[in-house]
């Protein structure tokens, strides 16, 4: 095997051509993965909490195929392009990973025999889209978007260090989370913005004047050892002149930050319905943005505008107790992932039979009822849960021997994950005169209200199998307090626009009976999960 020789201790950018440097970046991933790697908060202990139904879940392996490597191991990405570079794949992509990449999963990944060489160069397949990579080290893979980026880089390696022009004499310091840096090309130095850009755009008009002068851009955020947030814009301009305009457009543009965060953020609080993790930790991240405006200071070198500012601990400290709770954080997300794929079974099987299944499904051949949950196994879209489908005996009653076996299978797309039971389900319709699902054949177009505003499944702790056809009446999801699952004074519910909306368990009661019928006319104020509202004066 050609493999390459050791990388030693030759940054990423020492291994890029400076001719790669017009628009470059780099993550150092270091940081997080030693956030990550702190002992955590138990989350949910159910037993479907390692299911992990997330639709970041199903991408993992196509991001894998693309990327050659799971991203989530990497340690440092290092993006970098050259003068007529335009838009798509990065002309050089560069990943090192924590640990040596595992080789025989790449075959495996790519469709290589096992005794193909991953030192040398091959093109990325299936979704490669004419990309061509190969490893460098043992913890390092290039991919270059064509043949000639691959063969200046691959030249490049050739030439002694001490002697060579790379990418690193872009960045000045070596301490980063975050760095990226651009450049105009040859032949761009007087381009400007377009007219049709700035045209309703205040703040591009507001810059449009500096693209005309700035020459390069360099952006850099860090951690320093005491754990404070530092972030440095700096831009190279054409002159001293250009330069001292840019620090007066800056003085102008940061008066419209100020005015923004006083109207829209500053003594505001997000409703109890957004992402627990957004709801607890909003202050700080107001705080931790009130810092950086207050301490942001632009001076003038040169032909040089440097902005500069920082916020202490604060945003570390946030950024460790949320991934110290990420366990719940992710259990949560999963929920609500899980509650979204049910809706879109549900919507599948409305556009192939024109209306809902019923609660109660009867077998026209045996006469068995059998339950609507068994029945979306064949409408969730994994070949697992079809398989199991298959499995079920509808000629017998649901909870026969055998059908009561399909209980111990996993089948965690009808489980929170706060369900402590495995063989329970936690989501269910709710009947009773003028639901959505009441009828035996219900249809979309008999939801005469806002679709958006129209329940048809709620979360609810009622300790029933999965496989058994009982769902909620009117009366039981009426009273919130007592439907359970997610804790928190919150509960999860889908609308007939196949939307999973968080309510809080003090959720007017007339809203949420007009909310579980279909067709009473009145407008449900649902919360709005994501808009910061003033606090109540004291």
């Amino acid at each position: 095997m050609a493999q390459a020789t050791s990388d030693g201790d030759q940054t990423l950018a020492e291994s890029v051509p400076f001719e790669f440097s017009y628009l470059i970046g780099e993550a150092n991933l270091s940081f997080w993965h030693q956030m990550n790697d702190l002992e955590k908060e138990p989350g949910p202990q159910g037993p479907h909490v390692d299911a992990f139904e997330s639709s970041g879940a199903f991408d993992r392996t196509l991001v894998t195929q693309v990327f050659l490597v799971p991203i989530e191991s990497a340690e440092k990405i290092l993006w970098a392009n050259g003068a007529d570079y335009r838009f798509g794949a990065p002309n050089l992509l560069i990943i090192q990973m924590r640990t040596p990449i595992d080789v025989a999963e790449l075959k495996k990944s790519q469709g290589f025999d096992s005794d193909f060489d991953v030192y040398q160069t091959f093109e990325i397949k299936p979704f490669g889209g004419g990309r061509l990579a190969r490893l460098v080290s043992p913890n390092r893979v290039v991919i270059a978007s064509n043949q000639a980026n691959m063969d200046a880089f691959l030249e490049f390696q050739k030439l002694p260090i001490t002697s060579r022009k790379s990418a690193a004499t872009v960045f000045s310091d070596p301490n980063f989370i975050l760095r990226y840096a651009q450049r105009k090309p040859p032949g761009q130095e007087d381009a400007e913005l377009s007219e049709e850009m700035i045209r309703n755009d205040p703040v591009a008009k507001l810059l449009a004047p500096l693209d005309r002068t700035l020459d390069r851009l360099m952006f850099q955020a860090k951690f320093t050892d005491e754990h404070s947030l530092s972030l440095e814009l700096k831009g190279t301009f054409t002159s001293a002149e250009a330069a001292k305009e840019a620090s007066i457009k800056y003085r102008m543009g940061k008066a419209m930050l100020d005015q923004f965060f006083e109207l829209y953020l500053e003594d505001t609080e997000l409703p109890p319905t957004a992402y627990p993790v957004a709801y607890k930790n909003w202050p700080h991240a107001v705080s931790v943005l009130n810092q950086l405006l207050e301490n942001a200071q632009a001076s003038v070198d040169g032909d040089q505008c440097v902005i500069q500012t920082n916020c202490d601990r604060e945003l570390y400290d946030t950024l460790l107790t949320i991934i110290k709770r990420l366990p719940e954080h992710t259990a949560r997300i999963d929920d609500q992932f899980r509650l979204q794929r049910l809706l879109a079974a549900l919507s599948r099987y409305h556009a192939i039979h024109d209306h809902y299944p019923s609660s109660i499904i009867v077998d026209e051949e045996s006469g068995h009822v059998r339950s609507w949950r068994v029945e979306m196994l064949k409408y969730l879209g994994d070949e697992k849960y079809k398989e199991l489908y298959e499995k079920y005996r509808k000629d017998e009653p649901w909870d026969s021997e055998a059908n009561l076996k399909l209980l111990d299978a996993s089948v965690s797309i009808f489980s929170s994950n706060w369900e402590t039971d495995p063989h329970a389900a936690s989501f269910f319709l709710v009947l009773g005169e003028g639901t959505a699902l009441h009828d035996e054949e219900a249809t979309r177009q008999q939801i005469k209200d806002a679709l958006g505003e129209t329940a048809i499944l709620v979360s609810a702790d009622r300790n029933i199998p999965w496989t058994m056809p009982v769902d909620l009446n009117l009366e039981q999801a009426l009273d919130l307090e007592k439907l359970g699952t997610w804790g928190d004074d919150r509960i999860l519910v889908g609308t007939a626009n196949y939307r999973a909306v968080v309510l809080p368990t003090d959720f007017s009661l007339e809203n949420w009976r007009n909310m579980l019928l279909k067709a009473d006319g009145k407008k449900v104020p649902l919360p709005e999960p994501f808009r910061p509202i003033k606090r109540a004066n004291p």
